[in-house]
This record gives structure tokens, sequence and C-alpha cells, in this order.
């Protein structure tokens, strides 16, 4: 691979381009659709009840984030998205998985 090739490569990380292809999976979909929210409860529940408590952990924060993702794409990009609270929505989310996920991998005890 060649230094070109490679920065060719980078070219499809640009936050435009991201966007675009967010917008394209419809991933802005996943926050309201039921089977997903429900899928990630009871996988989340499964393995917590099981006792995997690092594999739920992790379930969550990827979840989580996902989901975040989720309402923000659906709020807009851009000003417009800030405005309408998309940022504040996605830190806060943030921050809330974060917790959840430090909970229950480091100081939930068994």
């Amino acid at each position: 691979m060649t230094w070109m090739e490679f920065l060719g490569y980078l070219e499809d990380f640009r936050t435009d381009k991201i966007i675009e292809q967010l917008a394209a999976w419809n991933i802005d979909e996943l926050s309201s659709n039921p089977y997903v929210l429900g899928a990630f409860a009871i996988v989340i529940a499964v393995t917590y009840l099981l006792g995997w408590r690092v594999i739920s952990a992790f379930i969550v924060g990827i979840g989580g984030f996902a989901l975040a993702v989720s309402y923000t794409v659906k709020q807009g990009s851009g000003v417009e998205g800030i405005a309408g609270g998309g940022l504040s929505i996605l830190i806060g989310s943030g921050i809330i998985v974060v917790i959840i996920f430090i909970y229950l991998l480091f100081v939930q005890s068994e």
C-alpha cells in the first residue's frame, strides 16, 4: 500500500462522509425501533442474570452509544442539530452510558 492509497483510504473517514453513511443506513430510526430496543434489553438482562457482567457492561456501552448517536443524527447535524438540543443529548447520554458502564464493570460486587 502506497502513501497515496493510504491517504485515499483516510478520505472515507471525513465527518461529512461518515454522516452521509449513517444517514444511508437509516441509523436515526434505531432509537425509535421497538425491536432494536427490546433486543438490547433482552440481551443485557440475559447476560447480567447469567453473571457475565463484563459482556453486559460492553453491550450497555455499545448499545447506549449507538442509541445516542442515532438520536443525535435524528436531531440533525450542523447548527440546526445543536440548536435542537442534539449536542446536549449526545453529551448527557454519553455521560449516563459511561457511568453505567463503569458501575457494571468495576463498582458492582458479586
